[in-house]
């Protein structure tokens, strides 16, 4: 499992002009699980995209998360050990 920090300070402004709520901060995080660190990354970009679609669950918000999933970028990346 990895804890992954996530840039989303590109995307902030037309998220909100679209009336999403949720992932709007600067940098979010999220634990996902991966084989290796580059399969985590993907899975972070991924796990957002599909929680801000479910958020807002509008065609031009579809539309806007294919724009904008190449700008999200990863900032950190961190083996996360669950109570240990």
């Amino acid at each position: 499992m990895y804890k992954v920090a996530v840039n989303m300070s590109k995307v902030k402004r037309r998220l909100e002009a679209n009336g999403v709520k949720i992932h709007l901060k600067p940098t979010v995080v999220v634990y996902v699980k991966g084989d290796t660190p580059d399969d985590a990354c993907a899975n972070a970009i991924d796990k957002v995209c599909k929680e801000i679609k479910e958020n807002k669950k509008t065609k031009s918000v579809e539309k806007l998360i294919k724009d904008v999933r190449q700008e999200i970028s990863v900032i950190k990346i961190r083996v996360h050990k669950p109570n240990g």
